[in-house]
C-alpha cells in the first residue's frame, strides 16, 4: 500500500509534467507562428504594368518559389535568401476599368507554404463637372483618381497657342490609390482667351509634357453667339 508521503509527490511530479508540456505547446506554437509564411506589396494601389515591391518572409531557404494572380494565373517566380526571405520585383496586370478601383489576390508558393496578400487596381482618371457653362462664372467640382497618396495635385491651363498660362494647386489626395474630389471652385481663376484650351492635371508643381502620370482634358472657349453676329455684321 502506498505511504501518504507518495500521493503528493506523485502529484507533484504530475503537476510538473504538465507544466512542462504546456510550455513545450506554448514554445511550439510560437515557433510556428513565427516561421508562418506573410507577404507584403508595397505600395498597395498599382495602375496598369505600375511597378512596386514584393516582399516576404517565413519561406522555405534557398528554394524556388512563385506567385499567382487571384489563384490560377501565374506571374513570376523567385528564389528565396538564405533566411527564407522574398525581395523582388512587382508589376501589376493591365486594369482596363475605368469607373472604380478594383482589388485583386496575389499569393505566393515554395511549395508547403504559402502566403497571400490584396492590392488594388486604379484607372488614372481626372475630370470636372459641370462640363459646360459660361466660362467666366463656371464653377466646377474636380474628381482624380489614381495619382498616388498624399500627392499635391496640380492643373496647368495651356493657351490655345500652347503656351503656358498658369499652373493651379487643386488640393491633396487623400487615399492609397490618390483619390481627390474638391469643392466648386472657378473654373478659369484668371482672364482667359477663346480657342481650344488643355488642362494637364499631375502631381508636379512645374509643367513639362512628359510628366507622369497626367491627364490632358481639352476644352473649347467659344465666342458668345452675339458677338460672332456683331463681327459678321460689320
Amino acid at each position: 500500500m502506498p505511504s501518504r508521503t507518495a500521493r503528493p509527490r506523485r502529484a507533484a511530479a504530475l503537476a510538473s509534467a504538465a507544466a512542462l508540456f504546456a510550455a513545450a505547446a506554448l514554445a511550439f506554437g510560437a515557433a510556428d507562428a513565427a516561421a508562418r509564411a506573410t507577404i507584403a506589396l508595397d505600395p498597395g494601389c498599382y495602375l496598369s504594368n505600375e511597378q512596386g515591391s514584393l516582399l516576404g518572409t517565413g519561406f522555405k531557404p534557398d528554394t524556388t518559389w512563385t506567385a499567382k494572380l487571384a489563384g490560377t494565373r501565374q506571374i513570376g517566380s523567385g528564389r528565396t535568401d538564405g533566411k527564407g526571405r522574398i525581395r523582388a520585383r512587382f508589376t501589376a496586370p493591365i486594369y482596363k476599368g475605368t469607373n472604380g478601383t478594383k482589388e485583386l489576390s496575389l499569393s505566393v508558393t515554395d511549395g508547403p507554404n504559402v502566403a497571400s496578400t490584396t492590392f488594388v487596381m486604379s484607372p488614372l482618371t481626372a475630370g470636372f463637372s459641370p462640363q459646360s457653362g459660361n466660362p467666366a462664372t463656371l464653377r466646377v467640382r474636380w474628381r482624380v483618381l489614381g495619382m498616388g497618396a498624399h500627392r499635391g495635385v496640380y492643373v496647368h491651363y495651356i493657351r490655345p497657342n500652347g503656351k503656358l498660362k498658369k499652373t493651379l494647386r487643386i488640393g491633396t489626395t487623400d487615399d492609397v490609390c490618390g483619390a481627390l474630389k474638391t469643392g466648386a471652385i472657378a473654373l478659369f481663376p484668371f482672364k482667359y482667351e477663346f480657342g481650344l484650351w488643355t488642362f494637364q492635371v499631375d502631381t508636379s508643381s512645374r509643367y513639362a509634357v512628359t510628366t507622369k502620370p497626367r491627364v490632358s482634358i481639352a476644352f473649347q472657349v467659344r465666342r458668345p453667339a452675339s458677338r460672332r453676329r456683331s463681327r459678321r455684321r460689320g
